[in-house]
């Protein structure tokens, strides 16, 4: 149920990070481009080129990551499923020998002749 809120908070929280870093590099190359008033505009281009293939290639490492840990997730929650129907099996399991167990002790209780305290 929740599972949509916190998709919409890791697609915003991307957004943000993408962003600031975007931000970050574009201050970078204007102190660059302060630096060097010369005109250098093929030095600032591959400048440029390079922040792009170091973004790209962030945002790959990102996506990687973000793709391994919701394949993590998915099995985490697959395990909680597993793991809640072998405690619903047991807990039916015991709940029909309970009445089994509780007739077997009234009886002995007669035989002993205890009184039962139900």
């Amino acid at each position: 149920m929740f599972e949509i809120f916190q998709d919409q908070d890791n697609e915003f929280i991307e957004e943000q990070t993408k962003s600031k870093k975007i931000k970050k590099l574009t201050k970078s190359l204007r102190l660059k481009n302060k630096e060097n008033p010369d005109g250098k505009i093929k030095r600032n281009e591959q400048t440029v080129f390079s922040m792009l293939e170091t973004l790209i290639e962030e945002e790959k490492e990102l996506l990687n990551q973000k793709n391994q840990l919701l394949d993590m997730e998915e099995t985490l929650k697959k395990r909680i499923i597993d793991e809640i129907e072998a405690k619903k099996t047991k807990v039916a399991y015991l709940q029909n020998e309970l009445p089994t167990i509780k007739q077997r002790c009234e009886q002995l209780a007669k035989v002993l002749e205890i009184p039962i305290v139900k």
